[in-house]
């Protein structure tokens, strides 16, 4: 982190504590989780926040210790005291790696709701971003360039996308390299969902990127993970974290005549209570990201901040 940027990130600090943890709900972001940052540099994956197991602990313990209670929305909205503090553990996408949650919820008896994209899941395909990052890495490519790259092709729909790295990385460029970037299969998230703290939910059949597409296809998209996570788990989510946290008012009126009673996004900010599904605040949650290249405590407290800093 540059001088100014670690001067900045003080200053946040210091004044998130002037005036914070007003009752609220707190989300938050996570993809993958890795054992240490000696996987992360292989470079087979992109790592996105570098979240490591180590930094998980530490932001739980944090919360725990500012008595914020952890909870899950598939457990239902309406159990929700306004007067309390929450914190929502999520995680988008249904990395394999993800199973490296469970000893820390055990450990912690807190819950966390993992967002899954069945189409990947069935067809044991990688996620888009990752083959980008895995080929560039493999080339040599440093890694703004090759972030310009995925943001280019977020431009496009899905299916140019597929054809897009199929003529550049080869047609089998789709098939994950090892546990770190495959995503779960069909058995290994049926056992996955029965442990008592883990709750899933809906992140669309193919991760379009939901405001970018027409209604049709959107409600395709929320319609097709419903009924693949209820054939596979014998239930439908509650709720939908729309990819890349891009919503439109066609995503929500599509969540909400699929059944769904909320949706996170990823603009920043807390939630307010109480919440219920049939407002529309239900359907565009706030959620913060950490990044494990930063003080997570740091980052912590100020999310905490009940002033915009």
């Amino acid at each position: 982190m540059s001088f100014s940027k670690q001067l900045k990130h003080s200053l946040r600090r210091q004044l998130s504590r002037l005036r914070r943890d007003r009752p609220a709900m707190l989300g938050f972001l996570f993809h993958g989780l890795f054992d240490n940052e000696k996987e992360i540099a292989k470079g087979r994956v992109d790592a996105q926040q570098g979240i490591t197991t180590e930094h998980m602990r530490r932001f739980i313990e944090h919360f725990l210790q500012a008595d914020y209670q952890f909870i899950a929305l598939e457990q239902g909205l309406e159990f929700l005291d306004h007067r309390e503090k929450y914190v929502c553990i999520t995680f988008d996408d249904g990395y394999f790696n993800n199973h490296r949650m469970l000893p820390l919820l055990e450990q912690y008896d807190v819950p966390a709701t993992f967002y899954i994209t069945t189409g990947n899941v069935e067809k044991q395909h990688c996620f888009w971003w990752d083959v980008v990052y895995r080929e560039r890495h493999k080339q040599g490519v440093d890694k703004p360039a090759i972030s310009r790259e995925q943001k280019m092709l977020k431009q496009k729909n899905h299916e140019d996308i597929l054809h897009y790295l199929q003529e550049t990385f080869g047609s089998d460029c789709l098939l994950p390299w090892s546990d770190t970037d495959r995503p779960m299969t069909i058995p290994e998230l049926q056992a996955f969902a029965t442990h008592p703290l883990v709750h899933v939910g809906n992140h669309t059949r193919d991760h379009y990127l939901l405001d970018r597409y027409g209604s049709e296809e959107i409600e395709k998209q929320i319609r097709g993970a419903q009924r693949d996570l209820a054939d596979w788990l014998g239930k439908e989510p509650r709720g939908i974290a729309y990819p890349n946290g891009n919503w439109s008012e066609k995503a929500v009126e599509a969540a909400r005549n699929t059944g769904l009673n909320y949706g996170f996004s990823l603009e920043k900010h807390k939630t307010r209570l109480p919440l219920e599904s049939n407002n529309s605040s239900a359907f565009t949650l706030g959620r913060f990201t950490l990044w494990g290249r930063d003080d997570i405590e740091a980052q912590c407290e100020i999310t905490r901040s009940d002033v915009l800093l």
